[in-house]
């Protein structure tokens, strides 16, 4: 029984530190995005369209959805170049 609790603390503890990295992550490359985007043409569509990506990412990060909001965050960075 006491190897059950031991596992169990394990893996939240395990689960939770995932979400905590995943949330200081969000803000990170929704940053490198917006500063790769200030130094492109903000009329080129593949930019205006890598904004509205930052933007969902934001939102996503904000309502705690942080492993959505780093997949759209990547994808926005994805298509400005950022590695």
């Amino acid at each position: 029984m006491n190897k059950l609790i031991a596992v169990t603390a394990v893996v939240a503890g395990l689960a939770f530190a995932h979400g905590a990295a995943l949330a200081s992550t969000c803000p990170i490359l929704i940053k490198q995005g917006r500063e790769a985007a200030a130094k492109m043409d903000a009329k080129d569509e593949k930019v205006k369209k890598a904004l509205a990506k930052l933007d969902e990412a934001q939102k996503l990060h904000e309502s705690g959805k942080h492993s959505d909001s780093v997949a759209a965050a990547k994808e926005a960075n994805a298509m400005l170049g950022v590695k």
